[in-house]
């Protein structure tokens, strides 16, 4: 019995599914005025206002003979372009409230985002290869190779590859738990939020979402990092571990020493010839008692005097104290950088390289007595 019905059903529907229509238009706006599955009928050959077309298949649901001015054909498809009917004031008012929570949850989870946001362009890209090279580097640091990003991060902290490594790894896993966490909690209030019907509904939310969950959620991201493997400073670095701390205690000491000789560097282009060319026409001044030599060329230096108001002897002392300036800077920096490379090339252990990077610190505040010359008679003369 069953089945028959089933059968008598579906032929119903593959009929209807089969059924001719003549649809009746207005010629100018495609409105449906009339339709008719009847094949007799004939509209009134008088009429130049309206339009009539065949359809075949299933006119749409809910299109009556009573509602289809409501709707559009244009000889293939049916529109309803009926006027929805207004929605009433409780609506309208839950539909703004759902508006502004979504914002409030929006502004929410970019305030828990937005530290752990790459502050330049591309940092992302930067991030993955960071945490590339960490990864690689705690796994097996034999098999590390180019580790430059790595080696940036320690020099920049004073902080050997393997703690730099830990400390990249330490922060992924950090950004990762808040993205993580956020995300759980903006899909189920995304859902909570647009499924609420009622103002109680959305009060409960409103509440939860401003006094409740932020605090929590930013309790909770306090990711905190612990050693659970204790660093021994004094075991031995393996073979690329060593080459690898010692190109990067290289770089902190050249950044250092370059900090020191700053002062005694000039700019120009073979300012070093221009200088040596000076202090010869300024000891010749000097040894000859403050008397030009018969047959030397001063222009130079007598440029040099007229611009600073002095006598060419006055000038020649200058340029001399400032050669000696420079090379006490330059031969102590070079006294310093000579022995630390000697001791960098000497570490095996952690214990080593912290001794090491102290050292390189101090340069920073190594006194070299020049601070009462002027800048640019130390590097201009």
């Amino acid at each position: 019995m069953n089945k028959l019905v089933e059968e008598k059903i579906s032929t119903k529907d593959d009929v209807a599914a089969k059924s001719h229509w003549i649809i009746v238009t207005q010629v100018k706006s495609n409105r449906i005025v009339y339709f008719t599955d009847d094949p007799e009928y004939q509209p009134h050959m008088e009429g130049d206002w309206y339009y009539c077309s065949s359809y075949l298949g299933s006119i749409p649901d809910g299109m009556t003979l009573r509602n289809c001015w409501g709707w559009r054909f244009n000889g293939g498809v049916f529109n309803d372009a009926r006027v929805p009917p207004a929605k009433s004031a409780p609506q309208v008012l839950i539909e703004a409230n759902r508006k502004v929570l979504l914002k409030v949850l929006q502004e929410k989870i970019n305030l828990i985002r937005k530290p752990f946001l790459p502050s330049c362009e591309q940092g992302d890209v930067v991030r993955l290869n960071k945490l590339e090279q960490a990864n690689l580097y705690i796994d097996d640091p034999e098999k590390g190779e180019n580790l430059d990003l790595l080696k940036y991060v320690g020099v920049a902290r004073n902080i050997s590859m393997l703690e730099a490594a830990r400390l990249i790894v330490a922060k992924a896993e950090e950004n990762r738990t808040v993205l993580l966490e956020s995300e759980r909690f903006r899909e189920q209030m995304t859902v909570a939020i647009s499924t609420a019907t009622t103002q109680d509904q959305l009060q409960e939310l409103r509440e939860w979402l401003l006094d409740k969950v932020y605090p929590a959620l930013t309790k909770q991201f306090r990711f905190k990092v612990e050693n659970t493997e204790p660093i021994d400073i004094a075991a031995p670095l393996s073979n690329i571990h060593r080459i690898h701390e010692i190109a990067r205690l290289k770089i902190q000491l050249r950044e250092a020493i370059n900090r020191q000789r700053a002062s005694v560097h000039s700019e120009y282009i073979q300012n070093d010839e221009i200088r040596k060319y000076k202090a010869r026409l300024a000891k010749s001044i000097v040894s000859n008692k403050g008397i030009p030599v018969t047959g030397e060329s001063y222009a130079l230096l007598e440029t040099y005097a007229n611009s600073r108001a002095m006598t060419l002897p006055e000038a020649s002392g200058l340029i001399l104290n400032s050669l000696q300036i420079s090379e006490r800077v330059l031969l102590s920096t070079e006294q310093v950088k000579d022995l630390t490379l000697a001791e960098i090339e000497k570490i095996e252990n952690l214990s080593d390289i912290r001794i090491l990077e102290k050292k390189i610190e101090n340069l920073k505040s190594l006194d070299l007595s020049f601070e009462n010359y002027p800048s640019s008679d130390l590097v201009g003369s």
